[in-house]
């Protein structure tokens, strides 16, 4: 027994010779041959074998050979494959392949496709470019980077964002696009008040969203692209795909801070000629149509003019004031405070065998630019998503938590209390705005406030505003299962769902008997109102996903299925005028019942989808989507509608591998696309709506129920049992090439859309018993190009150079309305109105025009001011761009990296009550002209004969010094209408960033791996045409739909912002 076992001892030991005289360690380092630098996590395999490594931090890796082995297989993705002979200590270059592997797109439905086989347009952002400048939302990361993605923001951190692509396509439904998350629609209301009066903005959904979280935004633009959402994709589809933990990987904390400094982009251009006065000097006034400024030392503020009255008793020790008459330099700017806002996050992920996932926080900070808190935005963000695979089923969930505070302050028309711009705009250019800031003492308190005709701004701040809270939840769950090979059921339930709280107030403002405001200046009785309400969205999905090869040659994939929606929400709102108490703002705190209404809705769209894509040798495909929807806002047994799509593409140059040869054409892809999607109904338009009786009298209304009698009463608005949805049909032709090595990318689109059937609420004959009627009229045109191109001029080891730009022009014609009609009134403000004109482009200013003479000369009146033709108007412009584009740039060397990104848009209008409100108080530059002093209206004429038999004459009829401040009143001279009609193009710098990675070297062996300083700045400089000295033109205070087209009502200024950040991974 002992010599057996010793002779199977010497038997293993020799075999352990042996193996090891036929396996040897190889070790070596792959770089990256563009730049030099090592390549983490490529893999290494010995060919023809499962023995393999991959690359550590250092792009080093160690490997066995065995027996006669000797050549390597290196990949990495995006590079190209290679196979070299192995030796010690060797050093593998790998060359960039971009399209070695395809880059995979998320589409509808989370479904992810190739990206060359995409018969249309989409483009694809990733989460570096989004979080660059470290902003609050993920849509202003996109700003300036997507060509035919038009984005604007209402004003400062956490205000609302339009989005529109490819142009405004619907009259008065919703042209925003529809957000999808992790495959699921997430609601996008407008929280605030749009209107001109106190109006307020609170954002809107869509931006509750940690961009930090965000791993990806796909753009899709058109119909064929979108058709699978059917009758809610008419306006385009931003998919985001957030980040996710990682199958088997180490637990990873990274931490993402940034502190920012804000301050005024822009504010108004005063004038600085002309002091207080109307037209004389006048220490009451609020405007600056009094005499030239001259420096000298001069009275000013209450009983300056003691003919209004005198000093009471109650204030014996007032000393009236004295001060320069001199333009006060910056006096606006210097108004607004250096805002701060702080963005954290922090995120660990991390993952098992079968299970990964990710959790992370999120919180911004803002206090923005105005005096005191009045404008504070609070927003924290609790996230979890998990994945869970067990055999042939997986799992995945998300989870989020999202509460915000803001408090802001009205702007527009103070109807109920005073709004702050305003009182600011109108202030005369020699009146110091700081020295008002102690709004409580006796020289600029209610009482003594320097004019009858406003409040000092600091009171309002300090007095008046608003407030905002909410709560919200918003998620999925996603399950799949295997059931054979090439076949999965997918099942999706997602909600959202939104609790909030919104608040405004006014206060109490009387003068007190005696003092200098008293009798002259209107009494504020103070307001409270509140308004409660619940917005939620369930969305189930339930599909069959199959992809099957048929040979070499040919591959079939699908999905097929269905989708429920149900969105539904209440609203109570509750307002008191008239507050018996000052400075308790509750509803209890009334001289009279507070004015109570409430509704509530809910709609449901149910589909039945199904796509099929179908490709050859890899590279001709198409695909074949369709969907047909079923909608509860639309009339009983008429509300079936289907929405089908189809798109191709087809890469030449891997039909053609000739093409490829002269290493000029790497890739060259063909694509052309159709479809149809659609514009759903708003809810309750085909039936009509009972409202609470309301009668109006001279002084006020009459409200029931009284004496617990209940008055109910048909609403105005006439039910449509034959409502159609807006539907859209856009065909669109494209192709994207690589050129020089992949150094030069070029991608282009035309596109052309119609859409029918838009849906208005016409007037109608009263005789009905109605006043309006929603009802499908029309035709619109958006036709147009995007264009992207993108290049490297130059790559070396350590230095890297990359730019791209972006164009497109859109545009959009209204083709016809109904029987007859030549003209829609969209919306209209004062005299400007805002139109829909056959064969026009959409959104068509008119104003009113000065009567002329058959050769064009302007009739003067007696005044010597223009009169008004009483039947036409004048169209001065469309808000559509001629054109937009974006430029961005970046310069790499080692680890630091400088890139800055520009947004521009020429041409279009937009109105501006800022413009307005100036020239009436004459505040405005353009109040300047010939130093006020009386002149002609260049070629005018009067007429010396009578209306019926007119003689002209030239005219000899000046415009006085004295009436100046009535020619450029737009109440009396209509026509300077025009003049607040401006020119809304500009060019932004809207990120500006500065990165260094600090070298991995310092942190060998050490609990953080990588950390990143950035020194960012966002909007730091704007140049507008010289006619807009007033306003940023992004401004609006209309909300982020096609009103938001129409101007600005003193919107208020936005804001730039400048600071550092910090990225920490652990």
């Amino acid at each position: 027994m002992r010599k057996l076992t010793f002779l199977l001892a010497c038997l293993f030991m020799i075999g352990v010779a042996l193996v090891n005289a036929q396996s040897k360690s190889i070790t070596g380092k792959v770089i990256s041959a563009d730049d030099g630098q090592p390549i983490i996590g490529a893999t290494v395999i010995v060919k023809s074998t499962t023995n393999g490594t991959i690359t550590d931090a250092d792009g080093v890796f160690k490997v066995s050979l065995q027996g006669n082995a000797k050549t390597l297989v290196v990949s990495y993705v995006g590079m190209k494959t290679v196979e070299v002979e192995a030796a010690n200590n060797m050093t593998i270059k790998l060359e960039s392949d971009a399209f070695v592997i395809d880059e995979v797109v998320v589409t509808a439905f989370g479904l992810k496709r190739s990206e060359k086989s995409l018969g249309f347009s989409a483009s694809t952002v990733k989460n570096d470019e989004i979080t660059a400048a470290k902003g609050s939302t993920v849509m202003g990361g996109l700003q300036g980077k997507v060509a035919g993605l038009t984005i604007t923001s209402a004003g400062g951190t956490g205000s609302s964002q339009k989005v529109v692509i490819r142009g405004i396509t619907s009259f008065s439904g919703n042209n925003q696009p529809l957000y999808v998350i992790n495959g699921v629609p997430m609601q996008n209301d407008f929280q605030g008040n749009n209107s001109s009066n106190n109006s307020v903005d609170f954002g809107n959904l869509a931006s509750d969203i940690n961009p930090d979280d965000v791993e990806s935004v796909s753009v899709l633009k058109g119909a064929s692209a979108t058709a699978l959402y059917g009758s809610r994709a008419a306006n385009g589809v931003i998919v985001i795909t957030t980040k996710r933990g990682e199958t088997g990987g180490k637990l990873t904390v990274t931490y993402n801070g940034s502190v920012t400094a804000a301050n005024v982009l822009r504010v108004p251009q005063n004038q600085e000629t002309f002091g207080q006065g109307w037209p004389f000097w006048d220490p009451a006034e609020n405007g600056s149509w009094g005499p030239k400024l001259d420096g000298r030392m001069h009275e000013w503020g209450a009983y300056a003019d003691q003919s209004y009255a005198t000093i009471p008793a109650s204030y014996a020790d007032y000393k009236i004031m004295k001060k320069p008459f001199s333009p006060i330099k910056n006096n606006m700017r210097d108004f607004y405070e250096t805002g701060m806002e702080y963005n954290n996050s922090i995120s660990i992920s991390g993952g098992g065998q079968s299970t990964s996932f990710m959790l992370s926080f999120g919180n911004v900070t803002s206090n923005g630019i105005i005096p005191t808190d009045a404008d504070v935005f609070k927003r924290n963000i609790f996230s979890f998503r998990g994945d869970t695979k067990y055999k042939k089923f997986t799992a995945s969930y998300d989870v989020n938590y999202v509460k915000k505070h803001i408090t802001a302050i009205s702007s527009g028309q103070g109807s109920d209390g005073a709004s702050m711009f305003q009182e600011i705009v109108q202030m005369p250019v020699d009146i110091p705005l700081s020295q008002l800031k102690d709004y409580n003492s006796m020289y600029h308190n209610v009482d003594n406030f320097y004019t009858f005709y406003a409040q000092n701004p600091y009171w309002v701040v300090a007095n008046n505003g608003n407030e905002y809270k909410d709560d919200r939840v918003y998620g999925k769950i996603d399950l799949t299962l295997e059931l054979a090979k090439g076949l999965k059921w997918i099942g999706r339930i997602g909600g959202d769902f939104t609790n909030a709280r919104q608040r405004n107030w006014n206060a109490i403002a009387k003068p007190s008997a005696g003092s200098w405001n008293y009798g002259y200046k209107n009494e504020e009785p103070g307001t409270y109102q509140e308004n409660n309400s619940y917005t939620g969205q369930l969305d189930v999905t339930s599909y069959l996903n199959a992809d099957y090869s048929f040979g070499d040659d040919l591959r079939l994939t699908g999905v097929a299925g269905v989708n429920y929606n149900d969105r539904s929400g209440y609203a109570l709102n509750s307002f008191l005028y008239g507050l018996s108490q000052p400075n308790w703002y509750s509803l209890l705190n009334g001289t009279d019942k507070p004015l109570t209404s409430s509704s509530i809705y809910q709609r449901r769209l149910f589909g039945v989808l199904g796509q099929f894509d179908l490709s050859y040798k890899d590279w001709a495909f198409v695909t074949l989507s369709m969907r047909n929807d079923w909608s509860s806002t639309l009339p009983i047994g008429k509300n079936s509608y289907f929405y089908p799509g189809v798109n191709t593409s087809v890469i030449l140059t891997d039909a053609v591998p000739s093409l490829k040869e002269n290493n000029i054409l790497n890739y060259m892809k063909l694509r052309a696309a159709w479809g149809q999607t659609g514009n759903d109904a708003s809810q309750y338009m085909t039936s009509s709506v009972i409202t609470p009786t309301q009668v109006a009298l001279g002084y006020g209304s009459l409200y029931t129920p009284i004496d617990g009698v209940l008055g109910l009463t048909e609403g105005n608005r006439a039910a449509n049992q034959a409502l159609r949805p807006e539907l859209t049909t856009e065909v669109e032709f494209g192709f994207e090439a690589k050129l020089l090595n992949n150094r030069l990318g070029v991608d282009a689109t035309y596109y052309n859309k119609n859409t029918k059937d838009q849906i208005i609420l016409a007037t109608i004959a009263p005789e009905t018993r109605f006043t309006s009627q929603a009802r499908n009229i029309g035709l619109v045109n958006n036709q147009g190009v995007e264009l992207r191109v993108s290049a490297v001029p130059v790559k070396t080891k350590d230095f890297s150079w990359d730019i791209a730009v972006t164009y497109a022009k859109n545009t959009s014609e209204v083709k016809e309305l109904w029987e007859g009609a030549k003209e829609y009134v969209i919306f209209s403000a004062y005299g400007v109105n805002f139109k829909a004109i056959a064969g026009q482009p959409l959104g068509v200013f008119t104003t009113p025009q000065a009567a002329t003479t058959p050769d064009g000369k302007v009739i003067v009146a007696s005044t010597g001011r223009p009169t008004i033709d009483p039947v036409n108007q004048k169209v001065v412009g469309t808000s559509a761009p001629d054109f937009t584009a974006g430029f961005t740039n970046r310069f790499t060397y080692k680890g630091i990296s400088l890139g800055c990104v520009i947004d521009m848009r020429q041409g279009g209008k937009f109105w501006s009550n800022t413009a307005e409100l100036m020239a009436f108080d004459g505040n405005s530059t353009i109040t300047t002209y010939n130093e006020r002093q009386p002149f002609l209206v260049p070629n005018s004429v009067k007429n010396i004969g009578t209306t019926a038999a007119p003689v002209y004459v030239e005219n000899d009829i000046p415009i006085g010094w004295q009436a100046m401040y009535s020619y450029y009143n737009h109440s009396t001279n209509t026509v300077m209408y025009e003049k607040m009609v401006l020119d809304k193009s500009y060019v932004k710098l809207r990120e500006v960033t500065l990165s260094y990675v600090l070298p991995k070297s310092l942190f060998v062996d050490k609990a953080i791996s990588s950390m990143e300083v950035s020194f960012i700045g966002r909007n730091l400089l704007m140049w507008t045409p010289q006619e807009n000295n007033f306003v940023d033109p992004e401004a609006t205070n209309y909300g982020n739909d096609l009103l938001s087209d129409f101007g600005e009502f003193s919107a208020g200024p936005t804001m730039r912002n400048i600071g550092g950040s910090i990225k920490i991974i652990f």
